[in-house]
């Protein structure tokens, strides 16, 4: 398995491979490739994707996260593994890439998860992850 930076060309394998975590629809409205420039062209922000012979089968974006009143951490904002890759390491090894940022940046790692993904919660907890909060997310579309 191969960990590396994404690049513009793993835009149409992420989107492939979030639609199993019921991201197709948001996918759809708005151009992976233009998103993923944007990411890839900012300071503040690291993607990588794991590869299994050639093909595209996980990826994870984080972002340093800045806030008014409270200590900067690295975020973990995104990660999913294709349903056939999953169990097999690269979800771990995509984030010991987030661990590390954060480590040579000096900062907690963070991340947070629907509440309803319950193989996601064990599988942070698994990776010594501590639960710190629970909240709600509020949305108003304009």
């Amino acid at each position: 398995m191969l960990i590396r930076p994404a690049c513009v060309d793993d835009a149409a394998a992420i989107v492939l491979v979030a639609a199993g975590l019921g991201y197709k629809e948001e996918a759809a409205k708005h151009s992976a490739v233009q998103r993923l420039e944007r990411l890839l062209g900012s300071n503040d922000d690291r993607a990588w994707v794991a590869e299994l012979d050639g093909v595209v089968i996980g990826w994870l974006h984080a972002q340093h996260a800045f806030r008014m009143v409270s200590a900067d951490f690295i975020e973990i904002l995104g990660l999913s593994v294709s349903a056939e890759a999953r169990f097999k390491g690269a979800g771990r090894v995509l984030v010991e890439q987030a661990k590390r940022w954060a480590s040579e940046e000096h900062l907690t790692l963070r991340v947070r998860t629907n509440d309803i993904r319950e193989e996601a919660k064990k599988f942070y907890l698994a990776l010594d992850f501590l639960l710190v909060k629970r909240q709600s997310v509020f949305e108003l579309s304009l």
